[in-house]
C-alpha cells in the first residue's frame, strides 16, 4: 500500500473517530462529562490502529513512545498558556507558550534518539 493511501486512510478513519467522539458527548449528560469524549484521542487511535495494521507492533511502540513525548510536552503548554497569557497578553503568550511546547517536545524527541 503506497504512503498517499496510507495517509488518506489515517485521515478518514481519525475523521470517523472524531465524529464518534463528538456524537458520544452530544449524547451524555452532564455536559462536563461530556469534556472527556471530546478530549478522545481520535487521531492517534486512528494513526495506531492503521500502524499496526499495516507495519507490525515495532512501529506502533516508536510511535506510541513520541506520542507520550508529545503528550508531556502538552501538559507542559497547557500549564504555562493560562498564566503567560495573562501576564503577556493572548499573542505574546501564546508565542512563548508554542515556544516552550516545542522546546520540550524537542527536548523529549532528543533524549529518545
Amino acid at each position: 500500500m503506497s504512503q498517499v493511501w496510507l495517509v488518506a486512510l489515517r485521515g478518514l478513519f481519525g475523521g470517523l473517530l472524531v465524529m464518534a467522539f463528538a456524537l458520544l458527548g452530544e449524547m451524555v449528560s452532564p455536559k462536563k462529562f461530556a469534556g472527556i469524549f471530546a478530549a478522545g484521542p481520535a487521531v492517534a487511535l486512528a494513526g495506531m490502529s492503521i500502524t499496526v495494521l499495516h507495519a507490525g507492533s515495532r512501529p506502533l511502540a516508536e510511535s506510541a513512545l513520541g506520542m507520550i513525548v508529545g503528550s508531556v510536552a502538552l501538559v507542559v503548554y497547557c500549564a504555562l498558556a493560562v498564566p503567560v497569557v495573562r501576564r503577556l497578553g493572548a499573542v505574546t503568550g501564546s508565542a512563548a507558550a508554542v515556544a516552550v511546547w516545542l522546546a520540550v517536545a524537542g527536548l523529549g524527541w532528543w533524549l529518545m534518539a
